[in-house]
C-alpha cells in the first residue's frame, strides 16, 4: 500500500497537490500517508540543500512545495497520533 502511495505522489504533477488531502479514518492507511508526507519533505529539503551548496536560492516553486509538504506532514502526523495508536489501532 505504502508503495502504490509513494507511486502516485511521484507521478502526480505538482499543480494536484495544491488540494489539501482528506484525512482518512483508517490507521493503516493514514500511516501510510504520514510515511509519504515526510519522504516528500525529504526530498524538497534535499533539493533546497543543494541548490544552496551550488549558491544557488529556490524557486518559488520549490519553495511553495515545501511550505505544503511539510504543512501535509504535520496535519497528517497529527491526525495519526490523535487517532491511532503506537500499534497503528484505533482508539476509539
Amino acid at each position: 500500500m505504502r508503495r502504490f502511495l509513494a507511486i502516485i505522489l511521484i507521478v502526480l504533477p505538482s499543480s494536484v497537490f495544491a488540494e489539501e488531502r482528506v484525512i482518512p479514518d483508517d490507521c493503516e492507511v493514514l500511516e501510510g500517508w504520514v510515511t509519504v508526507w515526510i519522504d516528500q519533505v525529504r526530498q524538497a529539503r534535499e533539493e533546497i540543500i543543494n541548490l544552496k551548496m551550488e549558491g544557488k536560492e529556490p524557486d518559488s516553486e520549490l519553495s511553495r512545495k515545501f511550505e505544503y509538504v511539510t504543512y501535509e506532514s504535520e496535519r497528517f502526523s497529527a491526525a495519526f497520533e490523535e487517532r491511532c495508536n503506537s500499534q497503528g489501532a484505533t482508539d476509539r
